[in-house]
């Protein structure tokens, strides 16, 4: 229900795009990435068992995360190359600190205490505070098809 849900809140977005390479590459990826989360929500929770700490075990996924990144890039010939703007350097601190490092062990933190079942619930709802952000923040403009889905979800 929570899939179908989904699919309404997005169906203005979806209508229109036909079935191209690019449009299914980008589906099969978002599917991927949904499976290396969930397999992650696991292995976090086996880790918690084990005794290891979510902010730890955050530390190094990143750290490993960030190697494989650079390594990719120097594989392609990516340069690395960097905005030094403050609204740059103040939008990425934002993304590190409360978005990924405070965002993510909290999360694994819960993945801990409630089980990654349990926990998996909770990412059902990002979309819809998403969303209500984007209604405040955007002028995002909700629909029956979106209010049918929220109701899904």
């Amino acid at each position: 229900l929570g899939l179908l849900g989904l699919g309404f809140l997005f169906w203005p977005e979806l209508v229109g795009h036909t079935a191209s390479p690019q449009t299914l590459l980008g589906l099969g990826l978002a599917l991927l990435g949904t499976l290396c989360f969930s397999a992650g929500n696991l292995l976090s929770s086996l880790q918690q068992k084990a005794g290891l700490k979510p902010l730890t075990t955050n530390a190094w996924g990143m750290a490993y995360g960030a190697a494989m990144l650079a390594a990719y890039c120097a594989v392609r010939g990516i340069p690395f190359e960097m905005d030094w703007s403050a609204r740059y350097i103040g939008a990425l601190w934002y993304l590190v600190i409360p978005g990924s490092v405070i965002g993510f062990t909290a999360y694994l933190t819960l993945v801990g205490r409630m089980g990654p079942e349990k926990a998996a619930y909770c990412t059902v709802l990002f979309p819809v505070v998403a969303l209500n952000v984007s209604a405040v923040a955007e002028g995002y403009q909700w629909t029956a098809p979106a209010l049918m889905g929220l109701v899904l979800v």
